[in-house]
Formats: C-alpha cells, structure tokens, sequence
C-alpha cells in the first residue's frame, strides 16, 4: 500500500494529475530538532530515512539551506522573517523559567497565514516562551495546538525538571504520559490531516518535532537498524522520525490532498554530536557551517521540473515571505527574509539571495557574529579562538580549514565593515534572570504559563 502511494506521488510530480486545483496550496512544514548534516540518507547511506528519501527523490533539495545555530533563534527567524538579533532572540534559547516569550511587536507567520483564509495547527515542540499566555501559540495565530512549550524533556514521561509539560490546545494533557512523543506528534498529524479533508479551504500544518534532540530515546525496534555503538540510538531517534513522514504523506494521499500540498522540511540546527555534522566544521550552537547548514527539501506535485537540486542561499527568515508567496499574498513582510518561490517552484529563477547575517550580538561592548557574502564567510570573533577573526572561501574551503585574513586582507575589511554595520539596527538580547515564580513546584507540578507579563 505505501509502495503504491508514492509510486503515485512520483507520478504526479512528473506527469501532473487531474485532481490539480488552482486553490491555495495546504502547507505542511516539518521541523526536526538537533539533526545534523549527516544525519539523512544523502548524506550518509548508513542511516535509515527512507520516506525523507523518496520526497527528496521526488522534490527538490536545498543544497545551502541555512538556520540559526539554536532552537529558539531558528523558529523565531521563521514565525517573523527576521533575524533574531532584530528581534532580541540572537543570544540563546529560552529555558523554563525565563520570564520572557519572542516578541509581541511581530506578527507571526501563522497570524497571516489565517488571515489569507488558511486554517492553522502546530503539532511538537513550541520553545518561544509561555510564561504569559500571550506568548503560547493559540495566541499567536494557531487555532491548534497539541505539544510542549519547553525546549526539550523525557519523550515518553513528557516532564522536565520535574515538571510535566504537555498541552492539548490549552489544556494539560494527562493521556499522554508514558506514550513516546514522537508517535504522538505523527499521529495526531494524521488526524488533523484526515479532518481537514472534510473541509474545504486551505490548511496551514507546522510540525515542529522533538527528535532527535536529548534525551537520547527511542523505542527498542528502531535500534536493530544499526550496529551497536555510539550513535545506535540517536541514529533510531532519526529513523523513527523518518516513520512519521511518512505517515503525514500517506495521510495526505489517503485523503485526496497531495495534489495541492507542498511539504517542506528542515532541521533546527546542527547536531552537539560534531561526528554527525560531518564532513561540515563545528556543532550545534556554534556559528561554523556544522551548526548552521543543515539537511532541507521541498515537495509538491507544483513544483517544476523535479526531482532536482537547488544550490542558492536560502536562509530560514526566507521560509516567512516564502510561505507567504505561495498563500497568495502580494503583501510580503518587509524583515529579512526573500520569497524564494518563483526559484523553489521553477528551478529557473535565480535565488534572490546573496548574503546573510549568520549572528549578531554584542556582550561585554565586544561585537560577534558571521556573516557571507557570495562564498566568503567573515567571523567576528571566532568562537573565541584565536585568531580572533576568520575568513573562508566557501566554495574552494565548504568545511572552513583555512584561514584567509592575512591572505586575503581586503576581503576581510570589507565584510568586517558589513557586519558592523549592523549594529546600528540590533536589538540587545532579552535575557531576563530567571524567575522561580515559574517553577512547575509553583503550579502542581506542571509547566504553566500565568506567572510573567508578556512585552
């Protein structure tokens, strides 16, 4: 059954299928969490990603798909079009008692996506504050949500800290403990997926999963897909994932709905495992290649020309204005990010970016941050290293080995000059103390939002 279902996926993404509409496409955007650059089966053909696979086979990879190098940074780019340091989120993650959630200022992208007639769900993990309601995404454009607010917990008792934190909508949910969260995400994408069919109109899907990051678990059956070692179970974290696509794409075909859907998936950021952002230089959290340019693809039946490989820049602020263009907007947020649909789409248009701020932030009166321009790369204080400035050739060095600076000098001043230019716009980073007003010990052992005041 599932063989038949994606032999007719691949026919329709080649040959086209009567059931096309020209409504507004459904949009279903996955998210994993800490997946590093290897940890897909084009990259590595010891993992186990068959259905990522065969949408890859049939869609089109993104060859230079960047993020920013944490959790919170990475979503708040997507929800906003802009950089996290225009919006005080380019320090770090928020934790569980940051009385702080991403800004109010910005309207989110599932905001005007409802606004364009889409209905809207988010299924997984949320990570963009709850201390005050106002921060949670049933009030910030989603008409759903089943999934945690914090950035990481157990996968099968759902707590943190001692604290349980999983919500059906508004709701804490206790039918979920003891079940593995990614089988919970997948299927309840399912069913969000079965009954949107009975609707009509457009449908907007975000699926923000918890895998693979820590805590490192995952049911015994995935592990007999590897040899014993380090990464058997990160490694079966990913495969079980994998699971779940596959499970979303057949609910989309089993439901009549592939035809006007388009998938996009991407990771969050790279692995803290520095072996599985390979052959890529660094990790998760850091702003070398290995913890910034991470696995993505695009599917749909609508796009030209596949399956084939796209080699611009794009950059996660560009999924906001991107989403948008396929909604039919022709009011795109005026931040950071490009619509890169006609060039997603076509195959023929030319990316619309050639430059990007990888981070920027300032502490102790010490600027640092990255930035490319072309296929040159510029750090402001490297990490910390010495030297303290960096530059890299993209294309003769994709993996950062050589330092350029005294090499090539003028290249340097120039992207130097770029990024500090930046900070004329920066906003400085909101990073409040914690607040033990938010202790789950505080509000009968769950994670709850009601104890800050959203700005």
């Amino acid at each position: 059954m599932r063989e038949a279902a994606w032999w007719c996926l691949l026919l329709w993404a080649v040959c086209g299928d009567a059931r096309q509409t020209t409504h507004q496409p459904n949009i279903v955007f996955i998210i994993s969490d800490d997946q590093g650059f290897a940890d897909v089966s084009w990259h590595d053909k010891e993992v186990v990603t068959p259905n990522l696979q065969k949408l890859l086979d049939g869609g089109v990879k993104l060859n230079y798909n960047y993020v920013q190098p944490l959790c919170t940074p990475t979503r708040s780019a997507l929800m906003t079009g802009y950089y996290p340091y225009h919006l005080g989120r380019q320090k770090g993650v928020i934790t569980p008692t940051t009385p702080t959630g991403l800004t109010l200022s910005r309207t989110l992208l599932p905001e005007k996506l409802r606004d364009l007639g889409y209905r809207t769900h988010a299924i997984g993990k949320w990570h963009l504050g709850f201390c005050d309601w106002d921060y949670t995404p049933t009030y910030r454009g989603f008409d759903t949500f089943y999934g945690y607010y914090n950035g990481m917990e157990d996968y099968y008792t759902h707590t943190r800290q001692g604290g349980y934190d999983f919500k059906d909508n508004k709701l804490t949910s206790w039918e979920e403990n003891g079940t593995y969260s990614t089988f919970l995400f997948g299927d309840r994408a399912v069913k969000v997926i079965e009954e949107e069919a009975a609707r009509s109109g457009p449908f907007f899907l975000y699926l923000p999963l918890q895998s693979v990051h820590s805590p490192l678990q995952v049911p015994d059956e995935y592990l007999d897909y590897y040899p014993e070692g380090s990464n058997q179970v990160l490694l079966g974290m990913v495969t079980a994932m994998d699971d779940v696509v596959g499970k979303v794409v057949e609910a989309l075909h089993s439901t009549g709905q592939d035809d006007n859907t388009i998938i996009i998936f991407t990771s969050d950021n790279g692995s803290p495992n520095t072996g599985r952002n390979a052959p890529l230089k660094g990790y998760k959290g850091s702003l070398w290649e290995g913890g910034t340019r991470v696995p993505g693809l695009i599917y749909s039946p609508l796009l030209e020309s596949t399956p084939r490989e796209y080699n611009g820049l794009l950059h996660v602020t560009d999924w906001h204005n991107t989403l948008l263009a396929i909604a039919g907007s022709d009011a795109l947020t005026d931040g950071d990010g490009f619509s890169q649909w006609d060039a997603l789409r076509t195959g023929q248009a030319p990316s619309p970016r050639d430059s990007f701020i990888y981070n920027l932030d300032v502490d102790f009166d010490e600027p640092s941050g990255a930035i490319r321009v072309g296929n040159y790369k510029f750090f402001l204080g490297a990490n910390t290293q010495d030297p303290k400035d960096w530059l890299s050739d993209l294309e003769e060095d994709p993996n950062e080995t050589t330092n350029l600076v005294q090499e090539r000098p003028d290249i340097a001043a120039e992207l130097k000059e770029l990024l500090l230019a930046q900070l004329a716009s920066l906003v400085p980073h909101d990073t409040p103390p914690n607040d033990n007003a938010g202790n789950s010990d505080n509000w009968g052992g769950i994670w709850e939002p009601g104890w800050c005041t959203a700005h």
